[in-house]
């Protein structure tokens, strides 16, 4: 089994405009409603690759009953704490490719005790998990270290961090097992990165400091249409980027942290992994919404990476 956590899920809607804005209002249609936030993103990604997931976090009100639904429908399984709080919406709109707007809330303000049942549902999943994944934004009122105090109860299991701010760095200070972060995320970390299409010695100098100073060995920056970069205990590996039309980029970070996983588990080395990733997220934006690629789409994909020049 796989756990993934998620403190600050959400609804997700996208819509999509079908004619031109009239003076103060704009014709809209529905495309797709599904569990959102990043976790739970990875969370349907990997149950639609045949995987057995169990979903946490938190959830309350009308709205995190319907996330539970959407959970449930998406063939992941759900231990999610109740809050006080409704479970927030986010909103995406989408014009002619590639226009996008979304809307998102905060998220509702979590209580201590609150916090503390999530603790102890990690806990009580964790013994069970070959693997926990802490992915996303934490909601208002949740400490800085509650993705810290989340891997210390996850225990000896291998824990995958995908986070961003305040959050990122008190969680890298608990030695997660990999960390995944974009390129401006690394900010938070205190690392200036080169350009993306920068060599893998440039890359490996900016790097491996953040490695000399944390306990995580292996690090995954995810570039954008310019592939990744991966540090594992000091080897770099770049994966180039997949040339697709984009058409909406929500949930491709998660789309590709679900594909490498999906790989690593199924006895993949890094590199393939990798590229797997990146054909799973780029299969993603190409769809209006985030739900999971097909597999011939996402081996059409990975077909044509290989042989590509990595830089």
């Amino acid at each position: 089994m796989i756990i993934t956590v998620t403190p600050n899920g959400s609804v997700d809607f996208v819509l999509r405009t079908v004619s031109p804005p009239n003076h103060d209002e704009q014709e809209v249609i529905p495309v797709a409603e599904t569990a959102g936030g990043k976790g739970h993103n990875v969370a349907r990604f990997l149950a639609a690759a045949g995987h057995v997931v169990t979903a946490l976090g938190f959830a309350g009100g009308p709205v995190g009953e319907r996330l539970t639904e959407l959970l449930g429908e998406a063939g992941v399984a759900t231990a999610l704490t109740a809050t006080q709080g409704t479970t927030r919406r986010y909103t995406t709109v989408l014009g002619a490719a590639p226009a996008r707007l979304s809307y998102h809330m905060a998220g509702p303000k979590v209580t201590q005790e609150e916090c503390r049942r999530l603790l102890a549902a990690v806990a009580a999943a964790a013994s069970d998990a070959r693997m926990v994944i802490l992915a996303g934004s934490l909601p208002p009122g949740a400490p800085a270290d509650l993705w810290a105090a989340i891997i210390d109860a996850a225990g000896d299991r291998p824990v995958v961090l995908d986070s961003s701010g305040s959050a990122l760095v008190a969680g890298v200070g608990a030695a997660p097992w990999m960390v995944k972060v974009n390129r401006a995320e690394l900010a938070a970390l205190d690392v200036v990165p080169p350009e993306s299409s920068a060599s893998r010695t440039a890359w490996s100098d900016a790097l491996r400091p953040l490695a000399d100073r944390s306990a995580v060995r292996r690090w995954w920056v995810t570039l954008g249409p310019t592939g990744s970069i991966g540090w594992v205990d000091g080897k770099v590996i770049r994966t180039p980027g997949a040339r697709v039309r984009v058409i909406n980029t929500t949930g491709a970070g998660d789309a590709f942290l679900a594909g490498w996983l999906d790989a690593h588990l199924r006895g993949a080395s890094d590199e393939t992994a990798a590229s797997r990733a990146t054909a799973w997220a780029a299969a993603v934006c190409e769809q209006d919404a985030p739900i999971p690629p097909t597999a011939v789409r996402v081996e059409e994909l990975h077909g044509g990476l290989s042989g590509q020049d990595a830089l």
